[in-house]
């Protein structure tokens, strides 16, 4: 059997607040005033959660680069963050992980133009190299075969062998639901560029070359490749035990390669505003000095820096008593609610309970969400690290995380028993809970202006009840 370490709770009754079957109908006058009171302490502290501050880490984050595992991308986004914790007034490391090798594309640009006199000169702005592509620049006629000196435009996942003669590829494969071109991982060992191209780009060219037309395209392409350690920034708030903390984590690469704005610089962004504001309102005033240290991690690489973080768990003195992950945090397509996983994990029972209590006692309020839902296992994140349920004996940890968008689409996920959304959508089939999707995922459009920008309030649910979840789970 695994070994687990439990949530302490021991604070619940007195708090109050956070008994969460208590109903308001059936408490004494002084005891509803006193939750009143707490709800109103809460929402004030809530309100400096500053939207407006996120969206600008998101672009800031964004302006470095891919920030993927041992980057110089990575490392200057990490030096960035390390400056902002310490601004807020917080201790600050930066962990070196394990060197690996890696891929950091630069500039690039694919120009298209008529290959006669005359004619409009096209950028192709929905292009995007596929990882480990080489850097290069030229020019060659477009193709829709393999022809020696040329640029070809082709349908099929491309490879060295099918593509000979080329002098650049140009790729309309797997499209994100947005129509977005997903940032291509292709196989074998390139000595031309590859570009990813989105359908709405390539179909127009191919029907023109096939129509007979002479297209001239030319290209350039800045990439490094190298191997190194990713940074990975941990810092801290104290609080007033020293050996016991709660963990709040995001990964700081975008993962896929693209731009990664809403996967993941909102979960950093959400991160670091909750540090700046809790920090904030302690030196204010408006919160007491923590019971147990907050920590905050922005990983280096996704699982890949949380596995080494939990390895060396072992020589930590301190207690992890919970993690609180974001990802995804800054964009839904479809739905405006608020997510929160995994529900059916036993370790996780009294940090959901907290989680959803937050959910339902601010549900509606201002700078949160009408609807939520806590959901079953999905995996894929960072926060499932800490539950390693596949290695016997493994100390599980109570993590979860907290989004507004899973994946590149809505899918329906069956409830867990006890667990019901809170104010969900009417017409929802019966026993089930549909998650929203982000269409722009792992895509070259997961940028801010497609995803954080227009939903800056996603980031705002997130953060808000994040940093109150915390609070009571510390009984303040």
């Amino acid at each position: 059997m695994s070994s687990t370490r439990r949530v302490t709770v021991s604070r619940w009754v007195t708090c109050g607040l956070i008994v969460v079957g208590l109903m308001t109908a059936g408490v004494s006058r002084p005891a509803a005033r006193q939750k009143g009171d707490a709800l109103s302490v809460e929402r004030k502290l809530a309100a400096a959660i500053s939207e407006t501050r996120m969206v600008e880490t998101v672009r800031r984050l964004v302006g470095f680069g891919q920030r993927m595992y041992g980057t110089p991308s990575n490392h200057a986004s990490a030096a960035w963050l390390a400056s902002a914790f310490r601004e807020a007034g917080l201790d600050v490391t930066i962990r070196k992980d394990t060197a690996r090798d890696w891929y950091q594309p630069g500039k690039w640009a694919i120009e298209v133009k008529p290959g006669d006199t005359g004619g409009q000169t096209v950028m192709l702005s929905t292009a995007w190299p596929a990882i480990g592509a080489p850097a290069a620049g030229g020019e060659g006629d477009l193709s829709v075969t393999a022809a020696s000196g040329a640029v070809c435009l082709v349908s099929k996942a491309p490879t060295p062998e099918t593509t000979t003669g080329c002098v650049a590829v140009l790729f309309d494969g797997r499209a994100s639901p947005s129509g977005w071109p997903a940032v291509p991982r292709v196989r074998g060992t390139w000595t031309i560029p590859i570009f990813g191209l989105s359908p709405q780009e390539s179909a127009p060219l191919r029907a023109q070359v096939t129509a007979g037309a002479k297209l001239r395209v030319s290209f350039t392409l800045e990439a490094l490749r190298g191997h190194d350690s990713a940074d990975t920034v941990v810092a801290t708030l104290p609080g007033k035990d020293r050996s016991r903390y709660i963990l709040f984590c995001a990964h700081g690469d975008s993962d896929s390669g693209g731009p990664g704005a809403d996967d993941n610089a909102s979960g950093v962004a959400t991160v670091l505003e909750i540090a700046r504001s809790a920090a904030a309102a302690v030196k204010k005033g408006l919160m007491p000095q923590p019971a147990w240290d907050l920590r905050f991690a922005a990983w280096g690489g996704e699982m890949m820096s949380t596995r080494e973080y939990l390895a060396a768990l072992a020589t930590d003195p301190s207690h992890l008593e919970a993690v609180i992950n974001f990802d995804q945090a800054g964009f839904s397509a479809s739905k405006d609610a608020l997510y929160v996983e995994p529900d059916d994990v036993p370790v996780n029972s009294a940090l959901i309970g907290m989680v959803r209590a937050v959910m339902k006692d601010h549900l509606g309020s201002r700078g949160f969400p009408a609807r939520a839902a806590s959901v079953k296992s999905q995996g894929g994140t960072d926060s499932y690290v800490f539950q390693n349920t596949r290695t016997p004996g493994a100390t599980l940890y109570p993590a979860v995380s907290i989004y507004t968008s899973a994946w590149d689409h809505e899918e329906a996920v069956p409830m867990t028993p006890g667990f019901p959304p809170l104010n969900w959508y009417p017409g929802e089939k019966p026993g089930m809970i549909t998650v929203d999707g982000d269409p722009f995922y792992h895509s070259a459009g997961d940028t801010p202006a497609h995803t954080t920008d227009t939903k800056p309030f996603d980031m705002g649910w997130c953060a808000r009840v994040g940093l109150l979840s915390a609070r009571r789970l510390m009984g303040q």
